[in-house]
């Protein structure tokens, strides 16, 4: 089963960009995260549509 949440350092990785670079999208409205007691956590199945939405 894949996981349906992923953290911000996998985030990262998954999209070629720094931890922080996800730290600022996470206040863009529309971003997939989600907070979950003090962490951060990406939802898996949202961050590659939104991803694709920010094309130009």
């Amino acid at each position: 089963m894949d996981r349906i949440l992923i953290t911000v350092t996998e985030a990262a990785r998954l999209l070629s960009v720094s931890r922080p670079t996800i730290y600022k999208w996470c206040n863009v409205a529309g971003f997939p995260a989600v907070k979950i007691g003090g962490c951060t956590r990406i939802v898996a199945s949202d961050l590659i549509e939104w991803a694709k939405t920010q094309e130009r």
